[in-house]
């Protein structure tokens, strides 16, 4: 109880994204999905599932399964994910319960797929980016990332994919065939909220003038960069390979003072995933 209160404490905004992700999540399932009787995936999947067969409400049996997963993969988590996770799935089935008469009265299969994934993944992501996880097979994603290094995103996707099969018990072909398609949908919502809304970007340079090229990035970017020693494996030469980070809309302009200052540049441009460490985390 005492660490509970902790986190409360310390971790406010946290839980107020986590209870904003179930929210949007809820609403999307009593709002589009279930208008269009599609799947899902996860405990939720699971629960429209027994909900189509045999009537049960999605807010109790989520609820119910949420809380053995959630026990289950408590050893396999950090305690703070763990705590978020259960504020999470508990919010999600109080809101299910709460929202459960709420309908827009559309009745279409493309719309609802479409808004219905991206609801899902938005508030997914939210949980997700604020320490939380979402559903069984969301707890299962977050270990693979944890212990495989997986992407949780694709993870989630994947797994979710297991548990829309199940539908094709209960469902016609059509509503499983959207379902699979708002999960691809779902799959990039989350991945955007996860991974931001301005990805960045490492690159890697190797130069004889790295040090004016760095000293041009610094003013252009007011980014700092680290300078390697290295060796050529072909002709052994010694060099020099300069890497820095910066978000995706300054990739162009870098290119451009690299080949200004040497137009023999070799560059590596990759994606970034997590960006972790002062001086990074405001990265813009």
């Amino acid at each position: 109880m005492k660490m509970i209160q902790q986190l409360f404490r310390n971790h406010t905004k946290n839980i107020i994204v986590c209870l904003i992700g179930s929210f949007i999540s809820a609403i999307a399932v009593n709002c589009f999905i279930l208008g269009s009787n599609l799947g899902d995936g996860g405990t939720v999947g699971i629960s429209l599932a027994l909900k189509y067969a045999f009537g049960f409400s999605p807010a109790l049996t989520s609820l119910i399964i949420n809380t053995i997963v959630i026990i289950v993969g408590w050893k396999f988590l950090s305690r703070r994910t763990a705590i978020y996770t259960f504020i999470s799935n508990t919010a999600i089935s109080i809101f299910l319960d709460l929202t459960e008469g709420w309908n827009t009265g559309v009745d279409n299969f493309v719309v609802n797929a479409t808004f219905g994934g991206v609801l899902v993944g938005i508030g997914i992501g939210l949980v997700i980016a604020s320490g939380g996880v979402i559903g069984g097979t969301s707890v299962v994603a977050k270990m693979l990332n944890k212990y495989f290094d997986i992407k949780t995103s694709q993870a989630i996707f994947v797994l979710d994919g297991l548990v829309v099969l199940s539908f094709i018990f209960v469902l016609p072909l059509t509503n499983v065939l959207f379902t699979i398609i708002m999960l691809f949908i779902t799959e990039r919502a989350t991945s955007f909220i996860i991974e931001g809304f301005n990805p960045k970007k490492a690159v890697t340079i190797i130069s004889s003038h790295n040090e004016t090229i760095s000293d041009k990035i610094n003013s252009f970017t007011g980014r700092g960069s680290t300078l390697l020693n290295g060796k050529g494996g072909y002709g052994k030469n010694e060099t020099s390979m300069l890497y820095v980070l910066v978000p995706q809309s300054q990739v162009t302009r870098v290119k451009k003072l690299v080949n200004e200052e040497d137009e023999n540049a070799f560059l590596v441009i990759h994606d970034v995933r997590d960006v972790l460490g002062s001086g990074f985390m405001n990265l813009s």
